[in-house]
């Protein structure tokens, strides 16, 4: 007799053949990918925790299980990220949204007045620029993104997360820009990994995001010193500035910012204790 599959034995045996697999969150995973596939929330599985599984669903889950312990980030397998309290669509060569660059939206939110005209550099997704828009329904966002299918995605986002508010440019950083203006504000999540980081970078981030997107020359400095350099020309007097870090990098970092004339620089760590981000005031005149 063929053994019955319930919500509570699946997800106890796929708890730990995720571990096996080298998976970090193992449980969180098998039960998103178990959600996903029963089309439920994670509160539903547990209000029917002994439900016997049909041969049909057991086969819509068993390749999400698969694709994870293949290391496939779960926001891939998923197709969409949470960030900010909204649902931001993802996918192959676009780079995920973290938890940490949520900090940096806080403080622009909390930096920007209501009308704002903000720049979001190396956009990805369109998580950061995006959420500006959605928190501050006054504000006007343009995203700047090199990659074709991280472009696709963000003018996705942003036509359903801040419709009319958002506009999404691809190309390299300033340079893409349609037209010569002044921005109240410019936040940037660029690539910041020094090449001799990769190793320490999981299977999830090293095999499967876009390198683009995380690595950067002069020890991650390359994007970041052009950001910084050209800044200050496209802000307002006494505009924001927000650029995500590496933390090896705070110091580096704000020392550029300060050689630019940008004024009450300083470094905000993240959760976790380290520096995540420098922010700073455009020269004044």
């Amino acid at each position: 007799m063929a053994e019955t599959w319930t919500v509570r034995s699946l997800l106890a045996w796929a708890r730990e053949w995720l571990a096996n697999k080298g998976v970090d969150s193992p449980r969180l995973d098998a039960e998103l990918l178990l959600a996903h596939a029963l089309g439920c929330s994670r509160t539903r599985l547990y209000v029917d925790f002994d439900k016997p599984l049909s041969p049909e669903e057991l086969a819509r889950v068993k390749p999400l299980l698969q694709r994870r312990a293949q290391r496939e980030p779960v926001a891939y397998i998923l197709g969409v990220r949470e960030f900010y309290g909204r649902p931001f669509r993802v996918g192959p060569g676009v780079f995920i949204p973290r938890p940490e660059t949520e900090l940096l939206v806080q403080a622009a939110v909390e930096a920007l007045p209501s009308q704002a005209r903000v720049l979001d550099l190396c956009a990805g997704s369109g998580a950061v620029g995006v959420s500006i828009a959605a928190e501050l329904p006054g504000a006007r966002v343009d995203l700047v993104e090199a990659s074709p299918e991280a472009a696709a995605a963000a003018r996705e986002n942003a036509d359903k997360l801040a419709p009319g508010r958002a506009r999404v440019y691809e190309g390299d950083l300033f340079a893409a820009l349609a037209e010569r203006t002044r921005y109240d504000g410019v936040v940037a999540n660029p690539p910041y990994v020094a090449e001799g980081e990769r190793d320490r970078l999981s299977p999830e981030i090293v095999v499967h995001e876009p390198p683009r997107a995380l690595f950067a020359a002069e020890g991650g400095l390359a994007v970041i010193r052009r950001i910084v350099a050209e800044a200050g020309s496209w802000l307002v007097p006494g505009a924001f500035l927000g650029i995500e870090i590496d933390a090896a990098l705070s110091g580096s970092v704000r020392d550029l910012c300060t050689q630019a004339g940008f004024t009450n620089v300083r470094v905000v760590k993240d959760l976790a204790g380290l520096d995540r981000h420098v922010l700073g005031r455009a020269p004044e005149p």
